[in-house]
């Protein structure tokens, strides 16, 4: 989007105060989120009155009758729409009344007009694919982001071939199911066929993969040393009960998932998994939630983003009892947080004495360079020497709050 608009003459801002343009890109996955996106709206409108507004995504696919109540929104573009905002701006600005553009979402593979924008980074996110066909109890994304659509492969090649040219060296695939990406025969473990074939490209990550979307060869890519897809792994497990995954319709059994971990680590040398969880899904016990830590504690996940479960609604899970009291909610959340913590510094210290391959970003607050190994284990080193986007060999040291920190390997 901010690509689009500077094509058209903007300039874009980091203060919203002196912009004439906000743009608000708004999730739903929550009715928090929903809440989120109303304040934001209205602390803008505080901050710099008559901005003009666009309000864009799945919360204006959903409810962008909502979104006009508010006042003061000139532009409401749903998913289909977001990425042509560029059209819309110069009419908005003449209109007497809000743009609003939220159509049907296309069931058809789908292009990306521009380039991502991503001059101040070294890795980039990639959309490949989008929507989602499972239909999981407490997710209301299928309607906001439509059926499971694959992005066509020439112009995913084109933009790996921009941001190559941008000096981009690591990709992250992104979309909302990217284990189900279908174009004709293409695959989606197809597609690595296009990032190897870009020299400037050294590394592709995969954000997040529903679990039984694919299958035991994409191991034999990330061990390969050839391959540029990293050994690296985020598994969505959001329960160690088989009877609440049944009640959340997920498609896989507690021990299918475990059987595809304990696969993983035989298989892929020093690879990091790490998992979604929902805690206080409606029904959820506490030998249910003691089982889900027993879980995580023994299998060799080695971090999860914990989510405390909120009801969004129009999705089945909205009508399911018993609701869990939020106080227990943020205690199993709590547990969970401070578990996930403890196995990730286990995880970094496995590798202490070794070294890891590291892409460095930028500086932290302390002056350390930081970046990501390719097993996703956070490092920082001193250096006077300019490390932004340069890959490094880095032994470690020592490891805290999640950070290893080592010093250049050729030092």
């Amino acid at each position: 989007m901010a690509k689009g608009l500077e094509g058209v003459g903007y300039e874009i801002i980091k203060d919203p105060e002196e912009a004439d343009l906000c743009v608000i890109n708004t999730c739903t996955v929550t009715n928090q989120s929903d809440v989120k996106c109303r304040k934001s709206i209205r602390a803008i409108q505080k901050k710099n009155p008559g901005v003009q507004i666009a309000v864009v995504g799945c919360f204006s696919q959903i409810s962008s009758q909502q979104i006009i109540d508010i006042g003061g929104v000139h532009i409401v573009l749903g998913n289909e729409e977001k990425l042509k905002l560029y059209e819309y701006v110069t009419e908005a600005s003449h209109a007497d009344a809000p743009i609003v553009r939220v159509s049907n979402l296309s069931r058809e593979p789908f292009s990306i007009s521009t380039i991502g924008q991503h001059l101040e980074s070294t890795r980039a996110n990639l959309k490949v694919q989008d929507g989602c066909d499972f239909i999981c109890s407490f997710c209301i994304i299928p309607s906001a982001r439509g059926r499971s659509r694959p992005r066509i492969p020439g112009n995913i090649r084109e933009e790996v071939r921009a941001l190559a040219q941008q000096g981009i060296k690591e990709l992250v695939l992104t979309g909302v199911n990217i284990g189900t990406y279908r174009y004709h025969e293409t695959g989606f473990l197809d597609l690595m066929a296009i990032f190897e074939a870009e020299s400037g490209i050294q590394r592709v990550r995969i954000s997040s993969i529903e679990p039984t979307t694919v299958g035991p060869e994409i191991f034999a890519l990330m061990k390969d040393p050839a391959s540029k897809l990293l050994p690296y792994l985020h598994l969505p497990l959001q329960s160690g009960c088989d009877d609440i995954l049944k009640q959340m319709r997920r498609r896989y059994l507690l021990s299918e998932y475990k059987d595809f971990v304990l696969q993983a680590l035989n298989e892929v040398p020093g690879i990091c998994i790490g998992s979604d969880i929902i805690v206080g899904f409606p029904g959820e016990t506490d030998e249910q939630f003691e089982q889900t830590r027993s879980v995580l504690t023994d299998l060799p996940v080695h971090y999860f983003h914990v989510f405390p479960f909120a009801v969004r609604k129009g999705t089945m899970a909205e009508k399911l009892k018993p609701r869990i009291n939020g106080d227990i909610i943020s205690r199993r959340v709590t547990v969970l947080r401070d578990l996930s913590d403890l196995k990730k510094d286990r995880f970094a210290g496995e590798f202490l004495g070794s070294d890891l391959r590291v892409l460095f970003e930028g500086r932290d607050k302390e002056g350390r360079w930081t970046g990501y190994s390719e097993n996703y284990v956070r490092v920082a080193v001193k250096s006077d020497k300019n490390l932004k986007n340069q890959i490094e060999s880095v032994r470690l040291t020592r490891v805290e709050s999640g950070v290893a920190s080592g010093e250049l390997a050729d030092s």
